[in-house]
């Protein structure tokens, strides 16, 4: 961000909160350093200016610090980015003064994470938390390309997008699903959704009926469709009426383990729109564990 911009956008901050320090990322995992480090040492608000990415990763680094300090410190979005997902569950303005103003009047409320142990790129496991939405299977591969595209349109255009060059490459993949320590069950899935919020993919509904603090995460199951049936059924992920699909579950658990059939096949898995890693994954809800001031 250029000087001039962020004179801007600091000015709009300080007209709803006040005075206020900044700190800025140059790269990745850069926010969870900081918010961390913040956390740690007792400051009381930590506000992310970005998307879904950001917050994510703020929100890791606050957990990180411990549950004293995630129990000290609020959390807050001033919405940017490409997907505003998390924004859309939480139902903050897109404008920096109105959110910021958002932030000045709201009280911090208690909200759910999610934790997901998974295999890193570099093979060894890795354990991060998300506050929106995980998944894999075809949503993480979109979320790659999304990534790794133009946000000129803005981001619900940028997933749209990924979506139909996906739909080109994609295979369906077997998986081991096992839901809160039952029997496990294997499943043929064109992607699969974890959801702690209601919304992925530049405003797909995906988890319709997902709360943040109700001590659980929604599963939501795509199962074995061709190419063009996604493509018909596209909008009803928008509309959030997927769930009335035959193809398609849903559960609602506490603990979620998932396992390539093929122990060679490298899966992605996604988390807030970020793809860290692969699949063997193993998702936990932590009831309350944040305090988000929205």
């Amino acid at each position: 961000m250029s000087e001039a911009r962020w004179a801007r956008v600091r000015g709009s901050l300080a007209d709803g909160l006040g005075e206020i320090d900044s700190a800025f990322t140059t790269g990745p995992r850069d926010a969870t350093t900081i918010a961390g480090r913040e956390a740690a040492a007792g400051r009381r608000l930590i506000i992310a200016l970005g998307g879904d990415g950001t917050i994510s990763e703020v929100a890791d680094g606050v957990l990180q610090a411990g549950a004293d300090a995630a129990a000290a410190t609020e959390i807050a979005l001033i919405p940017r980015g490409t997907g505003g997902d998390f924004r859309r569950t939480l139902e903050l303005p897109h404008d920096i003064g109105a959110a910021a103003r958002h932030i000045r009047d709201a009280r911090a409320q208690a909200v759910d994470a999610g934790r997901v142990r998974y295999r890193a790129h570099d093979g060894s496991e890795a354990v991060r938390h998300f506050v929106n939405v995980a998944s894999f299977g075809f949503s993480s591969a979109v979320a790659s390309r999304a990534n790794a595209s133009s946000k000129r349109f803005g981001g619900r255009i940028a997933f749209f997008a990924a979506t139909l060059r996906e739909l080109i490459a994609h295979d369906n993949r077997d998986v081991w699903l096992t839901l809160d320590g039952q029997e496990r069950q294997r499943r043929r899935v064109v992607m699969a959704a974890v959801g702690n919020g209601r919304f992925f993919g530049g405003g797909m509904k995906i988890c319709p009926d997902a709360r943040i603090d109700d001590g659980a995460l929604d599963l939501v199951t795509v199962g074995d469709m061709s190419r063009g049936e996604v493509v018909v059924n596209l909008g009803r992920l928008y509309e959030g009426t997927h769930l009335e699909l035959e193809d398609v579950a849903s559960a609602r658990v506490r603990h979620l383990v998932v396992e390539p059939v093929d122990a060679d096949a490298m899966i992605p898995v996604e988390l807030d729109g970020e793809t860290p890693g692969f699949l063997p994954a193993t998702f936990d809800i932590l009831p309350g564990a944040l305090r988000i001031r929205a």
